[in-house]
C-alpha cells in the first residue's frame, strides 16, 4: 500500500503553469531598454539633436513597414517593434550632423528593400540596420561621415580608425587614450557608439535578461583582438584601440547578435561571430575606410545559409547527415 500523501505538503503556485517563450515584442522591448544607455551618453555628449535623429528613424521605419504591408495586403507586424529597433539602431550609428533626410532614406532602405521585400522579419538575409548604414556610407559619405567632437561647437575631426588602418601597426599620437575611448571623452563618430562603458552596460542587461548569449559578442571581439594583436606585434595598446574604436563594441552588442540574420544552428552562430570579427580586423588593417564592421557582418549574413547547411546538427537515427555536414562538435559517438 502506497504511503498516503499529505496534501498540505504539496507545493502550490498560482496559474498559469505552462512556460511560454518570450515573443518578439517582449524581446524588442528589452533591446530598446538596452539602447537607452548609449542613448543617454549620446545626448550628454552631442546634445538633444540625437533624439531628433532617433525619432526620425523610428517614425520612418514604422510608417514604411505599415504602409508597405497595407499595400501588399499582408498582416501588419508593427506591434512587434522590430521596425522601431531598426530605426533606432540606424539613428545611433550616424553622426549628430547627419541630415534628417539621410535618416529617412536609410530607414526606408532598411525596411522596404532589406526587410519587407524578402518577406519580413525572420526572412531577411541581411541585417536591415547594418545594410542601411553601409548603403549610406557608400552613397552619402559626404553627409554621414562628417565626424565631430562632442561639445557645443561641433568641431570636425578624424575617426581613430583613420590613424590605425591602412597597414598601420602602431597607434598614432592623435588617437585618444584607451580610457578616453572607453568613456567616450573627446571621441568623434556616430552618436551611439561613443561611450563603450554605456554600451557595455546595455550588453550586460541583454545578457542578464537572456536576450543574447555572452559567447557571441565575446567571440566577435576576441576574433577582432586576435587579428589586430598578431598584426600589431602583440601590442596591448594597438589591439585594444581597435576593440574600443569605431563600431566594434556597438555591433558586438546589438548587431552581431541579431536573431533573424545570423545562422540558426548552434555551431553556425559561433562561426558567424568569429568570422565577422576576423573580417573586421582584416578590413581595418587593409583599409582606413570606416565601414569594416558593416561589410564584415553583411558578408557573414550572406554566408549564413551555407554555414547552417554544413554545420546542421545530426538528426537522431541518421548517419548520412553527419558524414555530409561534419559538425564542429559531435556529441554522440555512433558505431
Amino acid at each position: 500500500m502506497s504511503e498516503q500523501i499529505n496534501v498540505n505538503q504539496l507545493k502550490k503556485d498560482p496559474s498559469p503553469h505552462l512556460y511560454a517563450k518570450p515573443n518578439s515584442q517582449w524581446i524588442m522591448v528589452q533591446v530598446i531598454i538596452a539602447l537607452l544607455f548609449p542613448t543617454a551618453s549620446a545626448v550628454y555628449f552631442f546634445g538633444w539633436r540625437v533624439l531628433l535623429l532617433i525619432g526620425t528613424g523610428m517614425v520612418t521605419a514604422v510608417a514604411a513597414e505599415y504602409i508597405f504591408q497595407k499595400l501588399a495586403r499582408r498582416k501588419s507586424t508593427i506591434k512587434d517593434l522590430s521596425a522601431v529597433v531598426t530605426g533606432y539602431l540606424l539613428a545611433l550609428s550616424l553622426p549628430v550632423t547627419a541630415p534628417l533626410w539621410t535618416v529617412v532614406i536609410g530607414s526606408l532602405f532598411a525596411i522596404l528593400v532589406v526587410k519587407q521585400l524578402p518577406g519580413g522579419i525572420g526572412r531577411n538575409l541581411f541585417n536591415p540596420a547594418v545594410a542601411a548604414r553601409v548603403m549610406l556610407k557608400a552613397f552619402f559619405s559626404p553627409w554621414i561621415t562628417n565626424w565631430v567632437l562632442p561639445g557645443p561647437d561641433l568641431v570636425s575631426t578624424a575617426t581613430p580608425l583613420e590613424y590605425i588602418g591602412n597597414f598601420t601597426s602602431e597607434v598614432a599620437a592623435e588617437v585618444p587614450g584607451l580610457w578616453d575611448l572607453f568613456i567616450g571623452v573627446g571621441v568623434g563618430g556616430p552618436v551611439g557608439e561613443t561611450s563603450k562603458v554605456m554600451i557595455l552596460i546595455g550588453m550586460l542587461y541583454l545578457i542578464g535578461r537572456k536576450i543574447i548569449p555572452p559567447t557571441i559578442p565575446l567571440l566577435y571581439l576576441a576574433a577582432l583582438a586576435l587579428v589586430t594583436t598578431i598584426y600589431g606585434g602583440f601590442s596591448f595598446q594597438y589591439f585594444m584601440t581597435h576593440v574600443l574604436s569605431g563600431t566594434a563594441f556597438f555591433a558586438a552588442t546589438y548587431m552581431v547578435t541579431d536573431y533573424s540574420s545570423q545562422p540558426i544552428t548552434p555551431d553556425g552562430k559561433l562561426v558567424f561571430a568569429v568570422g565577422a570579427g576576423l573580417l573586421t580586423g582584416i578590413l581595418r588593417i587593409v583599409t582606413d575606410f570606416p565601414g569594416g564592421v558593416g561589410f564584415s557582418i553583411l558578408i557573414m549574413n550572406a554566408l549564413a545559409p551555407l554555414t547552417d547547411r554544413y554545420l546542421a546538427p545530426r538528426i537522431y537515427g541518421h548517419r548520412k547527415r553527419i558524414e555530409k555536414n561534419n559538425p564542429l562538435r559531435e556529441r554522440v559517438t555512433t558505431k
